[in-house]
């Protein structure tokens, strides 16, 4: 059932347009960078060489959908230099069968490896693959190809100037649109802890945010740019307190013992967690249109009334339910703080003078002080080839899958008797994607998509043989929906880029009907060989997925240890440190998500046949399940770790047996050996409770609970909780944890 469940996304994904990631704009300026050459080489009489330029635009038009500013031209220049280069040496040699067949490998095989440095580096291998494989059809001397690579050159120069031409007339284009979607999933985040307070926000939701921000647009307002970098700053800092505030809303539901007291304040909290939803949904919609945030007064009062009500209950109330209220009324007033300024710095986004959205007036004259916004985590990309140089690697097997696969596929073409050959290699590059279920999925796509848009367009062209005009009007039109669709929905793309290919062939000549059958043919064999390939020689998400949870794990681990020494003793805790950690969790647990999801679509591996064959579907999301509630005790202790405070010996203890503890799972998971003992987490975590509640310091008054000790006690409970789940998920057996008091959940 879960494989056809997995069967039934593919073709759900197939047919779905997500209109969210259409790209319109960037459409209209592509369409715009193909159409002048084409025009102008029409005009002036040398249509080929606008044909030429405008296949050289169209190259560097699918790279601009890379990178933000600086670097979007940098990817840019490097696919347009690529491609030019590619149809040189392909117009010169490829007509030299044997040589043809060991380039087209070279050139694949680095394209392949240029998947581990990420999606940008592998959009150009693959535009310098194609630039191979099609101009290798054509026996050009080196003159007349240097010439044909120079004017493939200029279409890529063009398109890059009317991508940065466009930035001083400009108002922060991505950081708005980024700053907008971040903050509308953190409205529906917050809007969900009401209904759902053990809900998790993506882990890459802010991610588009902070990438936005490292790289802000040139000659922009620099107090402008300071204050998307602050919105960057201001989301994180929500999104821990949004966590904390959950945390303490689940404690206000456990604390309910017939008290009427106490199950209002639960309604006042959840009042105004609601209304600051509101509140960050508003920022949202005024950081997409670029103007200031004009706060709801129905949703200000809301808030100000809820915390009205929870302070005045917390003063009638004391010992636990007093401490749980004030530490609900501590987050709501840091939140009001935080949506004040997202408020601010909204206006300030939006270029307004003045702003009163918040009650706090904001002179945007007076200039933000420019921040270092955080890079996002990174390895030397010379570490990380070197990192992938063995056959364990999916970067490598990727590489050598795909350069051994266009050899075969060129070889092929050679001796089919067919026409444009070079659609089977092209096809082949386009299909063949480093996991299964990409791999499945661009093949079909690209299955449809060719058979529906060249077979088609192919027999439109040969039997109506349209003009010039015509076939300019129709190249534009399809090149714009293709970039518009190109993430909405592949299919579509497919049936625009292979459509698109046959009106620029046509150029030079109205094509036989019979190349609508040739070019179907390479297709269907091209996605076959593709596939052929990876089942030959896979790169299975089940072998790979143990390790993406042990690191997952592993990583959690030195996060939580790390929180933990840093609430033993508060006032020396490297809290830079500790974002990194949080980070580097984050990008831990979206890896692994992913790779289970991958997983799932695969065909089930034999038993015995490698270490995750026996891992089963219910025992990997019980892992997932309890790093979330690990997740969830970590960050309401990241969010709400005291500047200073006393220091708690237990919790360095504790800190230390987590670590080891997350180590002993973290190994299981990666060899499937149980560990043969296990540290007791639950006695040092009911010790330090104790002394907390019972604590002589307090002369054993458990009326005078602090905010923090509330913390301490729930969280490190919660998060006990969680190493122990995982422990007995990878087989420690139950009377090992039974001797620290846990019974596994």
């Amino acid at each position: 059932m879960a494989r056809s469940r997995a069967w039934s996304r593919l073709a759900g994904d197939m047919i779905r347009v997500d209109r969210s990631q259409l790209a319109l704009i960037p459409a209209a300026r592509c369409a715009v960078g193909i159409a002048v050459p084409l025009v102008a080489g029409q005009v002036t009489g040398h249509l080929l060489i606008g044909v030429g330029a405008a296949v050289g635009a169209l190259t560097a038009g699918m790279a601009s959908l890379q990178g933000a500013y600086r670097s979007r031209v940098t990817i840019m220049a490097i696919a347009a230099v690529s491609f030019a280069t590619s149809a040189f040496v392909g117009a010169t040699l490829g007509h030299v069968i044997g040589l043809d067949v060991v380039l087209t490998a070279g050139w694949g095989f680095a394209a392949g490896l240029a998947v581990v440095f990420g999606p940008a580096p592998s959009v150009v291998g693959l535009q310098a693959v194609i630039g191979l494989v099609v101009f290798s059809q054509f026996n050009l001397g080196a003159r007349e190809a240097a010439l044909t690579a120079l004017w493939a050159l200029c279409g890529g120069t063009l398109q890059i100037l009317l991508v940065a031409l466009v930035w001083p007339w400009q108002k922060f284009p991505i950081e708005r649109r980024a700053a907008g979607a971040a903050y509308q999933q953190l409205s529906a985040h917050v809007a969900s802890l009401s209904n759902d307070p053990s809900a998790l926000l993506d882990p890459a939701a802010l991610d588009e945010l902070r990438a936005a921000v490292v790289e802000t647009q040139p000659w922009g307002d620099p107090t402008t740019a300071a204050a998307f970098q602050a919105l960057a700053d201001e989301a994180e800092r929500i999104r821990l307190d949004a966590a904390g505030l959950a945390r303490t809303r689940a404690r206000l539901a456990h604390a309910v013992s017939g008290d009427e007291r106490v199950v209002g304040a639960a309604h006042d909290l959840d009042a105004a967690v609601d209304a600051s939803a509101a509140l960050l949904g508003e920022a949202a919609q005024a950081l997409r249109d670029g103007r200031h945030v004009s706060v709801d007064a129905v949703s200000r009062e809301r808030f100000r009334h809820a915390v009205t009500e929870l302070r005045a209950t917390a003063d009638v109330t004391d010992g636990w339910d007093h401490a749980v209220l004030t530490q609900a009324l501590g987050g709501l007033t840091a939140l009001a703080g935080q949506l004040r300024t997202v408020a601010q710095l909204t206006a300030v986004a939006s270029g307004e003078r003045t702003s009163t959205a918040s009650d706090v007036t904001v002179d945007a004259h007076q200039p933000l002080p420019r921040r270092t916004p955080r890079p996002p985590l990174r390895v030397h990309p010379l570490e990380l080839l070197r990192a992938n140089l063995t056959l364990t690697s999916e970067g490598l097997r990727h590489a050598l899958r795909v350069g051994v696969t266009l050899a075969l596929a060129v070889a092929i073409s050679h001796l089919f008797p067919f026409g444009h050959g070079y659609w089977l290699a092209m096809t082949v590059m386009i299909v063949l994607k480093p996991d299964f279920a990409t791999t499945v999925s661009r093949g079909l796509a690209r299955s449809v998509g060719t058979l529906v848009g060249a077979g088609l367009v192919t027999l439109l062209v040969a039997v109506l043989h349209p003009s010039t005009t015509l076939l300019i009007v129709a190249t534009v039109g399809l090149y714009g929906a293709s970039v518009a669709v190109l993430r909405a929905n592949y299919v579509l793309y497919s049936v625009g880029v292979a459509s698109l290919v046959v009106i620029l062939l046509a150029f030079t000549g109205a094509p036989a009907l019979s190349l609508a059958a040739d070019r179907s043919f390479y297709t269907v064999l091209g996605a076959t060989l593709a596939l052929v390939a990876y089942a030959a020689w896979p790169t299975w998400e089940r072998a790979r997925l143990p390790d993406r949870l042990a690191e997952l794990v592993e990583v959690d681990g030195r996060y939580a240890a790390a929180l933990l020494g840093a609430w033993a003793d508060p006032t020396a805790a490297d809290r830079a440190s500790l974002d990194r950690l949080r980070l580097a969790a984050r990008l831990a647990r979206t890896n692994a998500e992913a790779s289970f999801d991958r997983w799932r679509s695969e065909p089930r591996g034999r038993a015995g046949s490698d270490v995750s064959a026996d891992l089963s579907v219910e025992c990997a999301q019980g892992v997932l399940a309890a790093v979330r509630r690990l997740v969830w005790a970590a960050l309401a202790l990241h969010g709400q770790l005291p500047d200073d405070g006393p220091t708690r010996p237990d919790l360095q203890r504790l800190s230390v047996d987590v670590e080891r503890a997350l180590a002993l799972v973290s190994a299981a998971l990666r060899t499937g050996v149980v560990p043969a003992s296990f540290p007791h987490l639950r006695a040092t975590q009911v010790a330090l409770a104790a002394e907390l509640v019972h604590g002589s310091s307090r002369g054993g008054d458990a009326s005078v609970l602090t905010r923090s000790d509330v913390v301490v006690i729930s969280e490190t409970d919660l998060l006990v909780n969680a190493v122990d789940t995982l422990a007995h998920l990878v087989g420690v057996p139950n009377e090992v944890l039974a001797e620290s008091g846990e019974e596994p959940t």
